[in-house]
């Protein structure tokens, strides 16, 4: 949901990101545990690009990104189909585990405006993350800080001593209800909030030559950052557990992917490194782990968005800091 609203859509659009294309990439992909979905970088250069075109949010906009959606899924899958993934070859293992690692930092320390409740700007420098951290540190809100490193706590001494427990559901019931309990959301504490009830639209993007040409640039831009990411993590990974993952069949199910979040009102996708680490983390196996995420969050949409409303941000960012931590 983040995610979507970086990316100028309502965040219900996030979730419906997270469904379809879960699926699609399951049923085609080659890695057991990458998780496609939103990521920030794609999220902010959809908006980048599509904000010059239409007001962010109106139905112009959510039209571009949409078709940006098929853009970008239609060349990840010509490259598949082309078997232009040998590039992937001439990426040293020092430059995949750097990536990985530089994302991984920067993805935790995007966290910390939750952790400690200060509301820093998104940043892609850790200098500058920090710099402004350190000058605004005096406006740290007590009780967010307190409730998010509790939480860290917490899913530490499960992750050592019982590494099997699901420790991250157990986080956000008890976050959620400890919140919704003392009422920590009218003392300041930054929470999810509502979240539209329902299914997923299908959903076509009206095609304009002039719109296409516009998005070029922006498609080019996701299919490559899109790729280099997902297939770093997915290596990274697979080196760890012992298998392969086949380039060109990551393309083309990335691409599949894609089309699929378009047509189902999501937007720009790819395998995300934080989505990926928890899932990891978690214990996945295969890929049923993701049919099993996907099928929450539909389950989610359709019956449980009132449970979500106290689900305080501060647990979400621990969670996330503790997966990428490794």
């Amino acid at each position: 949901m983040a995610y979507a609203i970086l990316a100028g859509l309502p965040p219900v659009m996030g979730l419906y990101a997270s469904i379809v294309p879960l699926l699609v990439y399951t049923a085609f992909g080659s890695s057991r545990h990458l998780a496609v979905g939103p990521v920030a970088i794609i999220s902010m250069v959809t908006f980048e690009r599509c904000s010059s075109i239409a007001e962010p949010g109106s139905a112009d906009y959510v039209n571009a990104v949409l078709l940006l959606c098929v853009m970008v899924g239609t060349i990840q899958m010509a490259m598949g189909l082309l078997r232009l993934g040998f590039l992937v070859n001439f990426l040293s293992h020092a430059v995949v585990s750097g990536l990985t690692s530089a994302a991984a930092i920067l993805i935790a320390l995007s966290q910390l405006k939750h952790l400690l409740g200060i509301p820093l700007a998104s940043q892609q420098s850790v200098v500058s993350l920090l710099t402004e951290t350190g000058r605004r540190i005096g406006e740290t809100h007590p009780a967010t800080l307190l409730l998010g490193v509790g939480c860290i706590f917490f899913l530490l001494f499960f992750k050592k001593r019982w590494p099997r427990f699901p420790a991250a559901i157990f986080v956000v019931i008890v976050a959620t209800v400890i919140v919704r309990v003392l009422r920590l959301d009218e003392a300041g504490v930054s929470i999810v909030g509502s979240v539209p009830a329902g299914l997923p639209r299908p959903s076509l993007p009206v095609f304009d030559a002039g719109t296409v040409r516009t998005l070029i640039p922006a498609a080019l831009t996701i299919v490559l950052v899109g790729f280099v990411e997902s297939i770093s993590i997915a290596q990274v990974i697979a080196v760890k557990e012992r298998y392969r993952v086949e380039p060109n069949r990551e393309l083309c199910a990335l691409g599949l992917a894609s089309i699929a979040a378009a047509m189902s009102s999501g937007f720009p996708i790819t395998g995300g490194f934080s989505r990926t680490a928890v899932n990891h983390q978690a214990g996945a196996k295969t890929g049923m782990a993701s049919i099993v995420t996907a099928t929450l969050v539909l389950l989610t949409l359709l019956f449980l968005t009132p449970l979500l409303h106290y689900l305080p941000n501060a647990a979400l960012a621990a969670i996330i800091v503790v997966a990428v931590a490794g």
